[in-house]
């Protein structure tokens, strides 16, 4: 057996997988739209990659209706991809209504080899046998242009809306959130890459220069690669192949009225980052060594969540950080006023709302950059 039937196994066995994963993200869960979208992309790949392993002469004639099926796929590629990426987003763009102009190059393709696909099986047959007319190679060779057009198109639009989308946003995102914009611009990037290996297949093949190999096989490849690839994704990481909290499904609005939604955000939590910093300065209860979250929620009226949602907002600081920098700065200001020459570090940092000299030590040269005994040599 040759490496070129090695090859073309691989790529079968790529393509059963291929199967499954558009089967799993079909039917799990059910009612995640984008994940329908993905199901179908990765159907139409692994269809494509199958024709391109069993196509010949003998294949077309004796199935001669699937002729130009595989284009026909191709046409759906970067279109797909558009809607998984606004799908997966917006959750008011899971409408089939909003994407059936994106089926024109599709239905304009049928219509163009419309006299071809009309004729009877025989017929059809001794025009593959014959060599197919100039009239339906300049149609394959106009898709082929349509297809590169596409993948310009579709990427700059996806690659908008992921930009628009974490701008936008970017305040009220959870690391969660952020991880899988991470994860769709990965999936467009790597779409572009073998956009740009086709491209190259698709000049060759219109301008008919002969190379020592078929590009298309490093196309194809990819696409196999890409599809186990998501697979391992999906294992390791099902909560961004799965709707919930986790995702992303803001309904889509427009700027203006984004901006508004972000200013009145804003503006709550500069309100409520205000009260707790209030409180802190005046009713010092940093000072108690056993202060937790709780206390900050008596002394405000605020939640737990809206206090850990405001610190890591407004100052992308946990509860834990800003009470250690208040119990530091406490510590320098006793420092200052020569504490420390009455009383022991352990004493001072007792005063300071520390728990234990250790405790001490290291909060203090993690936010200081000194050790306790290096700041106070500095100041005396």
């Amino acid at each position: 057996m040759i490496f070129e039937d090695y090859f073309k196994i691989v790529l079968l066995v790529g393509a059963a997988l291929t199967f499954l994963m558009a089967v799993f993200l079909w039917f799990y869960p059910r009612n995640f739209f984008a994940n329908k979208v993905l199901g179908l992309l990765i159907f139409l790949w692994g269809f494509t990659v199958v024709t391109f392993v069993l196509q010949s002469n003998s294949f077309w004639l004796r199935f001669p209706h699937l002729l130009g099926i595989s284009t026909c796929c191709v046409l759906l590629f970067f279109p797909l991809m558009y809607i998984y990426i606004k799908t997966y987003l917006y959750k008011d763009a899971r409408k089939l209504k909003k994407y059936w102009m994106h089926l024109i190059p599709l239905l304009a393709f049928f219509a163009a080899l419309s006299p071809f696909y009309f004729q009877s099986a025989a017929t059809k047959i001794i025009m593959i046998e014959e060599g197919l007319p100039d009239w339906v190679d300049k149609v394959f060779d106009v898709s082929s242009i349509i297809i590169v057009l596409q993948g310009v198109f579709y990427s700059m639009r996806s690659i908008h809306i992921l930009q628009h989308f974490q701008y936008f946003r970017k305040r009220r995102l959870t690391q969660v959130q952020l991880n899988a914009v991470k994860w769709l611009k990965q999936f467009v990037l790597i779409n572009v890459f073998l956009w740009a290996v086709g491209v190259c297949g698709t000049i060759l093949d219109i301008l008919r220069i002969d190379i020592p190999f078929d590009v298309f096989k490093i196309y194809y490849l990819g696409l196999t690669i890409l599809t186990i690839w998501m697979a391992y994704f999906t294992l390791k990481k099902p909560h961004l192949f799965s709707e919930g909290q986790s995702i992303l499904y803001s309904s889509e609005i427009k700027e203006k009225k984004t901006e508004t939604v972000n200013e009145v955000v804003d503006v709550k939590n500069k309100e409520d980052l205000k009260t707790l910093v209030n409180y802190m300065e005046n009713s010092k209860p940093y000072l108690n060594n056993e202060m937790n979250l709780q206390h900050l929620v008596d002394g405000t009226g605020l939640t737990k969540h809206r206090i850990s949602e405001v610190l890591n907002k407004e100052l992308n600081k946990s509860f834990y950080d800003v009470l250690n920098e208040y119990r530091t700065k406490e510590a320098i200001k006793l420092m200052n006023e020569g504490i420390h020459k009455q009383q022991t570090l352990t004493s001072l940092a007792e005063k300071a709302g520390f728990n234990s000299k250790a405790t001490f030590n290291r909060i203090f040269k993690k936010t200081t950059g000194k050790t306790p005994t290096e700041y106070i040599q500095g100041i005396e």
